[in-house]
């Protein structure tokens, strides 16, 4: 957790000792994540939305444990359980830091090549376990829903309705085969990538993703090196076209350390990889709630698969 999103978090009801504050902080999957400060130890419980959503947070907790185990950095997790609403719950070692993406937002200087030799290690551990390739029609069933779903937030907007459906019809009609299964991180975003008070890196927020592929997290990585969507505050901005210019400059630095990265690992990927950034971003209409971020993810698309 970044010392801003503390800063910026809102204090919640404690249900531990008294000598505890609880800070609520903000995700993008409906979990409740709360920071349980303490002198002696503080944690960071995440709790499902509703019962309904326990499943994927226990497969969140067991993917967790196991990336931690192999040697991948996660914070380690402490005890996990049902609260008393039935909501599966996990409690995980609190790390103070700042992520890549506040960092690259505001042009806070970070170990690159720490960061770098970080992912490069995940990667050839999920290449090293890679399996049989994914139906296309995984893709093209995840493509479909995303689009029905998000014409929710287009309502009466006929201009961002057609820009969905747009984006929607350019995904589908990209090649989707031979996408390897594989182990992954399943959210591989700068959001989700840590630097701790020692500047090492930490991964944090694991998901189980629709389908598991090493292919899709790069995808992510570089839903944000290049579709910039770790951005979208300050593109939405119109006083911050500085900080924007330095914060770009600060992502294709780090896209020219990557790309060269999958280009010798895995040419497949990198002939693919502005398609799988694109669907990363498509994939995040759905949790917007905004016409204005909605519109942002439709024009980003565009541009990557335009490119």
């Amino acid at each position: 957790m970044s010392a801003a999103a503390l800063r910026n978090a809102a204090p919640a009801v404690a249900d531990g000792p008294p000598e505890e504050t609880c800070y609520a902080l903000a995700g993008h999957s409906g979990a409740r994540v709360v920071l349980h400060a303490a002198a002696a130890r503080s944690v960071v419980r995440k709790t499902a939305a509703s019962p309904a959503h326990n499943e994927r947070l226990l497969g969140q907790i067991d993917k967790q444990r196991h990336l931690a185990r192999i040697g991948i950095p996660f914070p380690k997790v402490l005890a996990s359980g049902i609260d008393d609403g039935g909501c599966a719950f996990f409690d995980m070692a609190y790390v103070p830091g700042r992520t890549l993406a506040f960092a690259a937002a505001n042009s806070i200087p970070f170990a690159s090549g720490a960061v770098f030799r970080a992912v490069e290690r995940m990667l050839w551990l999920f290449q090293a376990c890679r399996g049989a390739p994914i139906g296309a029609g995984a893709f093209h069933d995840k493509i479909g829903a995303i689009a029905n779903t998000a014409r929710e937030y287009a309502l009466g907007d006929g201009g961002l309705a057609d820009a969905i459906g747009d984006c929607a019809e350019r995904l589908l009609a990209l090649n989707w085969e031979d996408i390897p299964d594989s182990p992954s991180h399943g959210d591989l975003t700068l959001e989700n990538i840590m630097l701790d008070a020692d500047r090492n890196v930490v991964f944090i927020d694991c998901d189980c993703p629709f389908v598991s592929s090493y292919w899709l997290d790069m995808g992510k990585l570089f839903q944000d090196l290049s579709g910039h969507w770790c951005l979208r505050r300050l593109y939405l901005s119109q006083d911050r076209a500085v900080q924007r210019a330095n914060a770009i400059e600060k992502l294709t630095q780090l896209e020219s350390l990557f790309r060269p990265l999958v280009e010798r690992e895995d040419p497949g990927l990198a002939e693919r990889l502005h398609q799988l950034a694109a669907l990363s971003l498509f994939r995040a209409l759905p949790y917007t709630g905004e016409r204005a971020v909605a519109s942002f993810i439709c024009a980003r698309v565009r541009r990557i698969l335009e490119r």
